[in-house]
């Protein structure tokens, strides 16, 4: 009976820690999936007239940044510039020598969420994270369509005053000022124009940035004491250098206590050593 039992408790045993082991092997990866399914994003398709403006800041450590920034790079080159241009790129050695870093784009409407996504999953592969993402809107299309009917309206009123104009027998006074009703108009008509042409190019293309930041100011992994061991290397040293400059402040003076101390030792003329003496008891 006792070895039953005790053969019972094995198996159910084994089998727990199988279980457990199946479960341990797997939430890693159920949470790197829903860490991915996670990442906001905007099709321009469900929001058309819209332009939209990516952003996205990441935290890796600063060993990783220039390569990464440079991955996010050759991935738009390789779209072309058609599909992808880069606007602008900043890399920087900031305090304690960490890294601040910047690469903005311009990049089709269409390929914009993918490419962020993309983005996204270079960073966490070299052991970085999304920490801030917004995707900021504009209403370009109801834009452009006011910008078309005031333009419209405009240029209907241009006609009609260029209609009064040609047929003629005006006075000199209605005549100017007519005129000068139409180059008004003629002007807001122009600018109508620009500003459609405006949005149009601001729907043709789509801006993102990325900003990388370093400085172990995050945990990366799984190691709870990275960020205690960058603060205590950076306390050491801000240590060291006030040290330093102590030591850089009181040389000189010191050096040029010493020196009279010897001179006065060595000094080759007793009557004013003995002069000094008898004045310093004197007083």
């Amino acid at each position: 009976m006792r070895v039953g039992v005790r053969s019972f408790l094995l198996s159910a045993t084994s089998a727990c820690s199988l279980l457990l082991a199946g479960c341990g092997e797997k939430a890693p990866e159920a949470a790197s999936e829903s860490a991915a399914s996670s990442v906001p994003g905007i099709s321009p398709s469900a929001a058309p007239g819209v332009a939209f403006n990516y952003h996205y800041d990441f935290a890796l450590p600063d060993k990783a940044i220039a390569g990464v920034q440079e991955q996010h790079a050759a991935a738009c080159e390789k779209l072309g510039p058609e599909r992808c241009r880069i606007t602008g790129m900043h890399y920087a050695l900031v305090r304690n020598d960490s890294v601040s870093a910047s690469l903005e784009f311009k990049l089709a409407p269409d390929l914009a969420r993918a490419f962020g996504k993309e983005g996204i999953a270079a960073v966490e592969h070299a052991d970085g994270k999304l920490i801030r993402a917004a995707i900021e809107g504009q209403d370009v299309g109801s834009d452009i369509a006011a910008a078309e009917k005031r333009g419209s309206d405009a240029q209907a009123d241009l006609n009609q005053i260029e209609a009064k104009l040609a047929k003629g027998g005006l006075g000199d006074r209605e005549r100017a000022e007519l005129n000068q009703q139409a180059g008004a108009l003629r002007a807001k008509v122009a600018a109508e124009r620009d500003a459609q042409t405006t949005g149009a190019v601001r729907l043709a293309s789509t801006p993102m940035t990325f900003t990388y930041a370093g400085g172990g100011s995050f945990v990366w992994g799984d190691n709870p004491f990275a960020g205690v061991a960058q603060a205590s290397w950076s306390s050491l040293r801000t240590m060291v250098a006030l040290v330093v400059f102590i030591v850089g402040i009181g040389a000189p003076w010191l050096a040029l206590l010493i020196a009279l101390l010897v001179l006065w030792r060595v000094l080759p003329i007793p009557r004013l050593r003995r002069f000094l003496l008898r004045k310093t008891e004197d007083e």
